[in-house]
């Protein structure tokens, strides 16, 4: 689709694959609202566009909230008098370990933020978007560990994190179904590993699921090796114009991640039709 011109909300917009996709469609033309729990990071983010002479704003967003969400979706409809066509429900969190040594609290609020806070940004944004009647599309940023289980040393042991992610894959495959024959469409990020603050995820969390406890690390960013946020914003961005359902950042991370997988699913179903001759 033609974002030229077109508003778009992107989640977690203050930092890293948010700041990217806003970047690069800014640079398209696009009126970007930049929407994040972290609003002071937003507000420097969105003047930092302005400063190019790119159409930008920002607002405080907690995904989990529905009335911060009626309140994103107001400031999107009428900062420019015009209805968005471009939702990125981006904002997610990681955290956690193995399946069974995972505190409870942290389950529940990775789940809350990484499923819960796409289902509230479609079920405040889709009606709307479907009633303007303009070319819109719905993307949810899912991760490589949707596509498969990356090993250790790239994903890391987060099963919360993996399960959540598949979880977005398969609301994104609906969202695909349930918007055939409107003027939605659905799209799915499955990035790689991309430079991003979401190793120190904690930062930002909740009182309910146990409070803000910012990490502390001896050595680099842990992500500062990722492919830059502004390379996957601009590959986002190619994807988003050609209206691409699957939308990768890095190839060969993803690629090994849903090879492996099929490999055995393809095997374990071959096995299992020998058996039962059906």
């Amino acid at each position: 689709m033609n974002v030229n011109g077109a508003v778009a909300v992107i989640t977690g917009g203050a930092s890293g694959i948010g700041f990217g996709v806003a970047s690069a469609l800014a640079k398209r033309g696009a009126k970007v609202v930049l929407a994040d729990i972290e609003a002071e990071r937003a507000l420097a983010a969105a003047e930092s566009l302005r400063d190019q002479g790119l159409e930008a704003t920002s607002c405080y967003l907690d995904v989990i909230d529905q009335a911060s969400w009626d309140a994103t979706a107001d400031l999107a409809f009428g900062h420019w008098d015009q209805a968005p066509q471009l939702l990125f429900n981006n904002a997610g969190v990681g955290g956690g370990t193995t399946v069974h040594a995972t505190p409870e609290r942290i389950w529940d609020w990775v789940f809350s933020v990484n499923i819960r806070g796409v289902y509230l940004g479609v079920k405040t944004f889709a009606p709307r978007m479907l009633a303007s009647g303009l070319p819109g599309k719905i993307v949810n940023t899912a991760s490589e560990h949707a596509l498969g289980l990356p090993p250790n040393l790239r994903g890391g042991i987060v099963a919360p994190y993996t399960a959540a992610k598949h979880a977005v894959m398969g609301y994104s495959l609906c969202m695909r179904r349930d918007f055939v024959d409107t003027n939605l469409t659905a799209g799915v990020i499955c990035p790689g590993l991309v430079e991003s603050d979401i190793w120190n995820s904690f930062r930002n969390r909740h009182d309910t699921f146990g409070g803000a406890r910012p990490r502390t690390i001896d050595g680099p960013n842990p992500m500062a090796h990722g492919l830059p946020a502004a390379a996957a914003g601009e590959r986002i961005a190619d994807q988003v114009e050609r209206d691409d359902f699957f939308i990768f950042t890095n190839g060969p991370d993803e690629a090994e991640v849903l090879e492996t997988f099929t490999a055995e699913a393809n095997a374990a179903m071959a096995a299992f039709r020998t058996r039962y001759s059906v």
